[in-house]
């Protein structure tokens, strides 16, 4: 019993690793995870089910726990029969986030102290077992992969030739590399929201703690959104939804629109106005998409728009 309780610690930790991954990419959450977003991936013990566990989320809600769901089990089914190969890089793009999923699956491994980890459906039932388990330890290592982070390039007004990136109240402090021309770096600051490419370095909480050796600052395009991920309802997308990002230097206030919607969201941080912008769009799904009732003119414009950014059923 205390192995089995341990291990449901374990896969509830491997699932919220997982699913804030994904909330990450789809959002382009820069800093750490919301709450309520991280609720959504809470396992129910003591559910209605067999087993006694579920995963909570009411029908509309599930979208986001049922992709996280599937990319745990496809991850135990491939990495639990000792094979390794490129899985952890091909799935698990950002390097924080593949460091903590692979000591998630190094502590499950460890803790199941020669038992096996049964699941799946009663009339599919897998097995994890045979991690190779010194493989995976080498992810829990940082290599100081190049990574992105989205922000504003801001000057020191005191010191000479520093910079930093900032997309929240806090200041990251930036090193450069020699790829980077000095007399370059005044134009980064003038491009306002920009991509920057370096070693991205991240506290305990996830949020971005500086970024060393620079080696490229990319404007920022235009958004493309495939999921809308809320604390109160997801969807899939099988075209993007379009978000156009903007930076006010003299508010200090981001922003985030889609004209042929009418969302224009204004946040004080980057992460702000990430969440409010799909929590805008989920509302125009569910009060346009999610219905049968007819409407004229501009709101028949926006339900037609929406439901062509939907799957077809």
């Amino acid at each position: 019993m205390a192995v089995a309780g341990q291990i449901m610690v374990d896969v509830q930790k491997l699932l919220m690793d997982i699913g804030c991954t994904d909330v990450r990419t789809a959002l382009r959450i820069q800093n750490e995870i919301p709450e309520q977003l991280k609720k959504k991936f809470e396992l129910t013990i003591g559910g209605s089910d067999d087993y006694g566990m579920g995963t909570g989320p009411s029908e509309g809600n599930d979208d986001a726990m049922e992709s996280a769901m599937t990319s745990l089990c496809e991850t135990l089914d491939f990495l639990g029969k000792g094979a390794v190969g490129s899985w952890m890089t091909d799935r698990f793009e950002d390097e924080d986030s593949r460091c903590l999923i692979a000591q998630d699956l190094i502590d499950l491994n460890d803790h199941l102290q020669g038992y096996i980890l049964e699941y799946g459906t009663p009339d599919d039932v897998k097995t994890f077992r045979n991690l190779d388990r010194e493989r995976i330890l080498a992810y829990t290592m940082k290599d100081d992969e190049v990574s992105g982070a989205i922000g504003v390039v801001q000057k020191d007004g005191s010191r000479k030739n520093r910079w930093y990136l900032t997309n929240d109240r806090y200041l990251v402090p930036l090193g450069f590399s020699r790829n980077i021309d000095p007399s370059d770096i005044p134009t980064f600051a003038e491009a306002g929201p920009v991509i920057l490419t370096g070693h991205v370095k991240r506290n305990a909480e996830g949020h971005i703690a500086s970024i060393d050796r620079v080696t490229g600052c990319y404007y920022l395009s235009d958004l493309k959104f495939f999921k809308i991920i809320t604390k109160d309802g997801d969807r899939e997308l099988l075209n993007p939804l379009i978000g156009k990002a903007g930076y006010n230097a003299q508010t200090d206030i981001w922003s985030l629109r889609n004209d042929q919607l009418g969302i224009n969201v204004k946040k004080s941080s980057w992460d702000e106005c990430m969440v409010a912008f799909h929590e805008y769009a989920l509302f125009l799904f569910q009060r346009y998409a999610d219905t049968d009732q007819t409407f004229e003119g501009e709101e028949q414009d926006i339900r037609e728009f929406l439901l062509s950014l939907l799957p077809v059923i």
